[in-house]
């Protein structure tokens, strides 16, 4: 991975500077305190706790007329009061450039990231007692070819490695490729097809996995006024595994389902809101196949100049995709929020977070109530132009 993004920055910086290009340099610190009263979602020997996190990030940036170049770094600093072994401090880095010619765009994306496997939790396993950290090293690439005045054919890449701290969970490596056609059928309507075909390997202490996931889908991008528009797609998709246990016993299965990915946006004055609705397949970091049903709102309100409240809240369900099976999850999130804007660099917000983890397979249902306050602050840094 190393090699790579050293090839890509000397490439980009070796090209002949024919417009005039900016350089910048900014950062970014924001520093936030909260109290969980169950920072672990157990239903019995609940534990409160306060958590303090700071994620100080820098930012680079090279840009001319038809390029762009952007490098990010920084850590996140997890701090707990009475549970110290969830201590953490975990680096990231991101390197992102694009390139455009006339009828065509390039775009590589390089990253590498730490996190807690806590903070995957929803998403994944529901286990938000382990203190694993979840490393990945992602590359990223994509192109797409402007056809005709109206139709655009794509192609974009990933390449994405996992590894986990601790024995249980797994490591993994996935590789995907989606081509896609879009047309512009009127100034407000463009629609079109994608391709998505997937591989995924895992290994953990006690077994294997091997899936092979495809998935056909039509896209559309409709703005149905100033103020109203909606895009999304839905497909079908098919999902083939291959399980080895510590016996080297071999198990295979296939299954299908549907896929769906919907968003209304609304933006008027000094509202703005959305609506998702989404079901997906992704893999766990313990080797499963997760199916993901979810529904999200957001919105959001100026109340001066200086001032603006929002809310979040997502309803998701999480089941094996591998098997139909009763077993499932179930996540509630409710955040509400208010912010207050000191400075055009910087503000504080007040957050509420609601949580709720409903598991029919030990028929449990927890929740816990966070209060959180953030300090955020952009450094404008400085830019150089020639």
């Amino acid at each position: 991975m190393y090699k790579i993004i050293s090839v890509a920055i000397i490439s980009v910086f070796s090209m002949p500077a024919v417009h005039a290009a900016q350089w910048s340099l900014s950062g970014s610190v924001d520093p936030s305190l909260e109290y969980d009263d169950n920072i672990f979602m157990r239903d019995t020997n609940k534990i409160g706790d306060y958590h303090s996190r700071m994620s100080p990030t820098l930012s680079a940036a090279y840009n001319l007329e038809n390029m762009n170049v952007s490098f990010n770094t920084g850590y996140v600093v997890d701090r707990y009061d009475e549970s110290s072994e969830l201590n953490t401090e975990n680096p990231f880095w991101r390197f992102n450039t694009q390139y455009q010619t006339q009828r065509s765009s390039w775009g590589l994306g390089v990253s590498y990231q730490e996190r807690t496997s806590r903070s995957l939790a929803a998403d994944n396993t529901g286990d938000f007692e382990t203190n694993s950290i979840n490393t990945s090293e992602t590359i990223a690439p994509s192109f797409s070819y402007q056809l005709t005045e109206r139709d655009v054919l794509g192609v974009r890449g990933s390449y994405v490695k996992q590894e986990s701290s601790t024995v249980d969970f797994s490591d993994s490596k996935s590789r995907s490729l989606t081509t896609s056609w879009t047309h512009k059928f009127t100034e407000r309507l463009n629609g079109g097809v994608a391709l998505t075909v997937s591989n995924n390997k895992s290994t953990g202490l006690a077994s294997s996995s091997d899936d092979d996931t495809y998935n056909l889908s039509l896209t559309s991008q409709y703005e149905m006024s100033e103020i109203w528009s909606i895009n999304g797609s839905v497909g079908i998709r098919q999902l083939d595994s291959e399980q080895k246990d510590a016996a080297n016993v071999t198990s295979n299965g296939s299954t299908t389902g549907s896929s769906l990915n919907v968003n209304v946006s609304y933006k008027k004055d000094v509202d703005t809101a959305s609506i998702g609705v989404s079901r997906s397949i992704s893999p766990s970091i313990d080797g499963g196949v997760n199916e993901i049903d979810k529904f999200s709102i957001n919105w959001s309100r100026d109340l001066s100049d200086v001032l603006s409240t929002s809310i979040r809240a997502s309803i998701q369900q999480t089941s094996s995709a591998r098997v139909n099976s009763s077993d499932k999850r179930e996540n509630i999130s409710v955040s509400p929020a208010i912010n207050l804007k000191l400075s055009p660099d910087a503000s504080i917000a007040l957050t509420y977070r609601y949580r709720q983890q409903k598991e029919s397979v030990n028929d449990t249902r927890v929740s816990s109530n966070a209060v959180m306050l953030t300090f955020n602050y952009n450094w404008d840094g400085f830019s150089v132009s020639r």
